[in-house]
């Protein structure tokens, strides 16, 4: 079988979706994606594999290369004789599933990761414009994938023809953990750490709605034994200055911007946490999280919820809420060393169970035979 996968963005391909096509690859498919063009270019063709390169944007000016994307996508899934495509997220479910259907792919399945600003369609007009038409064009595929039970619900009332699929997550091979896990010393130095301390790690794309505010001042307002690491990019106009303000009378808390790489940051860490309220899927740095052991604290919220049950491998706290957050981490302090080596050992127990690569392609395969 001829299987084709639109990714949207390189990283992303890179990091997760190249490991699902090599799954495919051992079914005895033959794999091909598109992959935007940008700064994994080179990193992907070092890898090898067949792979078009195609223009986008993650911003509004992604709607000027509609049209011209949409014709690549049509042109190359008619020449490769494409079977089954898999397109992922927003701009490729869009474009994508239309170009799909035209050039007459006979399986086309679509994955949501959450629906991010789609959420606000009651607050805004043009969301909501926005959102009818996106559940329009995801109604013109086969199967849609989603990720948590929430999503799931809402796509029940809103499509019709496909057949939709859960899974926890997009799948983590822990393979790629185990090879490379350790500490490296020179990453520690460089950035101020030490192998003294214990460090508690949010470690994410920075916008408000990933409870970043709330988590500094909860930390501010509490001491504890552990230290706090922000690691990630700011992605919201303004944020980065009120953060850093907030951050910046306190030698506890660390800020080291975007990580590549996280592997050598959560080999230092003791706690991942991420209180967010956004409209995840189930986010990737949490599985990540599972995959090594870690104690997770998160928010009782779709996609969060997921991957942490409460007082077993870490505490789930209350959506935008500065005293829940403070009571987690004191919780965590005052866990003994048992108590702690238990709460890691039931986490990697929760992703083998649920996230783990295998596990979840086998959702994937077996839901769309």
């Amino acid at each position: 079988m001829k299987i084709g996968l639109i990714a949207h963005y390189g990283e992303d391909y890179y990091k997760s979706r190249m490991d699902f096509l090599s799954y495919l690859d051992k079914k005895g498919n033959s794999t091909f994606a598109f992959v935007p063009e940008d700064d994994y270019r080179k990193k992907i063709e070092s890898l090898g594999g067949k792979v078009y390169f195609y223009k986008y944007s993650r911003s509004w000016k992604f709607i000027f290369s509609l049209i011209s994307t949409y014709f690549f996508f049509v042109s190359k899934l008619k020449k490769e004789k494409t079977d089954t495509v898999f397109t992922y997220k927003f701009f490729p479910n869009i474009v994508g599933i239309i170009a799909a259907r035209r050039a007459k792919v006979s399986k086309i399945v679509a994955t949501i990761a959450g629906i991010g600003f789609l959420e606000r369609r009651e607050e805004n007009f043009l969301i909501k414009i926005i959102f009818s038409f996106y559940m329009w064009v995801l109604n013109k595929a086969d199967y849609v994938i989603t990720q948590n039970i929430e999503d799931l619900k809402l796509l029940q009332n809103n499509l019709t023809f496909p057949q939709l699929i859960l899974t926890n997550g997009s799948g983590v091979n822990s393979g790629t953990f185990l090879e490379t896990q350790g500490i490296d010393h020179d990453y520690i130095n460089e950035n101020g750490l030490s192998l003294e301390k214990k460090y508690i790690t949010f470690c994410s794309r920075i916008v408000k709605e990933k409870g970043i505010i709330e988590l500094v001042e909860s930390y501010n307002n509490i001491d504890i034994d552990y230290e706090l690491i922000i690691a990630g990019w700011f992605d919201e106009k303004g944020l980065e200055e009120k953060v850093l303000d907030l951050i910046k009378n306190n030698p506890k808390i660390h800020y080291l911007g975007y990580q590549k790489n996280v592997l050598p940051l959560l080999s230092v860490t003791e706690v991942v946490i991420l209180p967010s309220y956004y409209p995840e899927g189930v986010p990737r740095s949490l599985i990540e999280a599972l995959a090594l052991s870690k104690i997770i604290i998160t928010t009782d919220h779709k996609g969060c919820k997921e991957t942490c049950i409460d007082n077993i491998n870490g505490f789930l706290v209350m959506p935008k809420s500065v005293d829940s957050l403070s009571s987690a981490l004191k919780k965590i302090n005052f866990l003994n060393d048992k108590e702690l080596l238990d709460f890691k050992t039931n986490s990697l127990k929760l992703f083998q169970k649920k996230f783990d690569s295998e596990v979840v392609y086998k959702t994937i395969w077996n839901g769309i035979q």
